[in-house]
C-alpha cells in the first residue's frame, strides 16, 4: 500500500500537506529546469503563486543553481543561498530517470538564517563537550571494556560459570573468581561490573603480586601528608577510595602479605578504611571482586592465607575452566578474538581455514586464552597469505621459538610445536633474573624482591616452581 492509499485511508490529510510539514520551502524542477511543483512554504518565502508551476526556476529566484544542478546531476547540499535578505542554508538534491540519466531536482531550505545554524552549533558544541566529559570520566574512573557478550560459553562448564556471574552481578556480594592464568577471569570480573549497578561507577584492579609488601597498605587504603619518608604532598588516596561507589578487583590475590590480609578482612566486615598516618575512618562502598590461579583453601592450612579472610571472600565462588577443557567452543573463541583483532589492526582480509581451527582444537594451550591470543595475533600480522592454513600457523610458530632459542634459520617442513614458546621464554627469563638477583643479594630473599619490585610471597612461590 503507498502513502498516499495510507493517508486517505486514516483520513491524515494529502501528501502535500506532510511533505510541506517535513520539508521547508520544497521545489521540483524538470529536466528543463521548469518547476513542476511548488510547495505552499516555497510560495510563502518567496512571494509567488501557484503559477509559478511552468516557469524556468530562474524567473521565479535569479540566484538559484536549480537548473544546473538537473542538468549535471550532481548534488549540492547545504549550501548558502542569499533569501529575502538574509543567508539560508539549502540542498539541491538530482532526481533522476530509470535509465540513470539526469531528470530535474528537488530544492528545499534547511535553515532561514545565520541565527538558526548558531543556535544548532552552539547544541553541537554543548552535547560535544558534555560527551567529551562522559568519555574522560569513563576512561579514568571505568576503565572496562568486557562484556558478558563478549564471554564465549558453549560447554556446560563455561555456560554455568556465565550464568553465576550474571545472577552475582544482580547483587553486590564478593565474587572470588578462581582459575590458571589466561583463563579470563578479568574478563569475567569486567562483564560482572558492567552489569551491575555500579556499571557508571569506578572500577578499579590493583594485581597484589606486583606490589612491594611494605608499600601494600599505602596503595590500597591511601596516606596523609607526612605519613612516612617520602609521602606525597597532600597525602594520596588508596585504590579502595578511589573504588568508591564502584567495584575493586583484587587480582592475585593470593599474593597479598598477611599484614594486609588482617586490615583487608575490617574493609570487607566494616566497609571502611584508615588511610596510613590518619586518626580518621573513611566509609567506603565498594563492591569486591578477588582473583586467584592458587588454591586459596590450601593456604588457609598452611597459614599462608587468613581462613576469615578466606571465607568473607568466597561468597560467590566462580571457577572459570581452562582452555583444555574447553575445547569443543576453541573455534568460536578464536573466530570470535580474530574478529576483535582485525578491528585493532585494521587487518580484514585474512581469516582462518577449518583446517586450521580443527588443530588450534587439538594444541594443549597451556596459556589458555591468553596464549590463543597471542597466538592468533601473531598469525594475523605476520602471515603472508589470506587463508592461515595449518603449515602458515606450523611455521609461524615455528620461526617464533626460533628467534627465541637465536636461531634464524628457516625450518622446513615445520609443524606446531606442542608447547607455546612465549611461555617457555617467560619461564626461562624469570628463572635467570631471578637467580641473578638472588646471587646479587646474597641470597638475601626479602632484599631480592625489592630489587625486583614484587612481594615475598610471589618470590618465594617463584623460587619453588623454578627449583632455585
Amino acid at each position: 500500500m503507498g502513502i498516499s492509499s495510507i493517508l486517505e485511508q486514516y483520513q491524515m490529510g494529502s501528501v502535500e500537506e506532510v511533505i510541506d510539514k517535513l520539508v521547508d520551502g520544497l521545489v521540483i524542477v524538470n529536466k528543463e529546469g521548469k518547476a513542476v511543483y511548488v510547495s505552499p512554504s516555497y510560495m510563502d518565502i518567496h512571494n509567488v503563486d501557484a503559477n509559478a508551476i511552468g516557469k524556468h526556476i530562474t524567473d521565479i529566484v535569479g540566484n538559484t543553481r536549480m537548473h544546473i544542478v538537473a542538468k549535471n546531476g550532481i548534488a549540492e547540499k547545504d549550501e548558502l543561498q542569499f533569501i529575502n535578505g538574509k543567508d539560508a542554508m539549502v540542498s539541491r538534491i538530482p532526481l533522476f530517470s530509470k535509465n540513470g540519466e539526469p531528470n530535474g531536482a528537488m530544492g528545499f531550505i534547511h535553515f532561514h538564517s545565520p541565527d538558526q545554524i548558531k543556535k544548532l552549533n552552539k547544541r553541537i558544541d554543548s552535547l560535544n563537550s558534555r560527551l567529551s566529559k562522559v568519555q574522560e570520566l569513563k576512561k579514568i574512573h571505568c576503565n572496562t571494556q568486557y562484556t558478558f557478550d563478549d564471554i564465549v560459553a558453549n560447554t556446560p562448564a563455561t555456560k554455568m560459570c556465565k550464568r553465576m556471574a550474571m545472577r552475582a552481578a544482580e547483587s553486590d556480594a564478593t565474587v572470588l573468581l578462581l582459575g590458571e592464568s589466561g583463563v579470563g577471569k578479568e574478563v569475567f570480573a569486567h562483564s560482572i561490573h558492567n552489569a551491575s549497578s555500579r556499571a557508571n561507577g569506578p572500577f578499579i584492579r590493583i594485581n597484589c603480586s606486583a606490589i612491594q609488601e611494605e608499600l601494600f597498605e599505602s596503595e590500597l587504603f591511601g596516606y596523609e601528608e607526612g605519613a612516612f619518608t617520602g609521602a606525597r604532598r597532600g597525602g594520596k588516596k588508596g585504590k579502595f577510595e578511589l573504588a568508591h561507589t564502584g567495584t575493586i578487583l583484587l587480582d592475585e590475590i593470593g599474593d597479598m602479605p598477611l599484614s594486609t590480609q588482617v586490615k583487608l578482612l575490617r574493609v570487607v566486615q566494616e566497609q571502611e578504611i584508615e588511610p596510613l598516618g590518619s586518626e580518621k575512618r573513611i566509609k567506603v562502598d565498594v563492591r569486591i571482586i578477588a582473583a586467584t590461579n592458587q588454591n586459596l583453601k590450601e593456604f588457609t592450612q598452611t597459614g599462608a592465607f587468613r581462613k576469615d579472610l578466606f571465607y568473607r571472600l568466597n561468597v560467590i565462588a566462580i571457577r572459570i575452566p581452562p582452555l583444555r577443557e574447553r575445547q569443543a567452543e576453541i573455534p568460536l573463541l578464536a573466530r570470535s578474538i580474530w574478529h576483535r583483532l582485525s578491528l585493532q589492526h585494521g587487518i580484514y582480509h585474512r581469516r582462518l581455514s577449518r583446517a586450521t581451527l580443527r588443530l588450534f582444537q587439538q594444541l594443549p594451550w597451556k596459556g589458555n586464552v591468553r596464549e590463543l591470543q597471542n597466538v592468533l595475533e601473531r598469525c594475523m600480522v605476520l602471515s603472508e597469505n589470506d587463508v592461515i592454513e595449518p603449515q602458515d600457523l606450523g611455521n609461524i610458530l615455528a620461526s617464533s621459538e626460533d628467534s627465541m632459542n637465536g636461531s634464524t634459520a628457516p625450518k622446513e617442513n615445520a609443524v606446531a610445536p606442542p608447547v607455546q614458546p612465549l611461555e617457555k621464554a617467560v619461564e626461562q627469563t624469570e628463572r635467570a633474573v631471578i637467580a641473578n638477583t638472588l646471587k646479587l643479594c646474597s641470597q638475601n630473599r626479602s632484599q631480592a624482591a625489592r630489587l625486583l619490585q614484587i612481594s615475598r610471597p610471589l618470590l618465594y612461590k617463584k623460587i619453588n616452581q623454578y627449583g632455585i
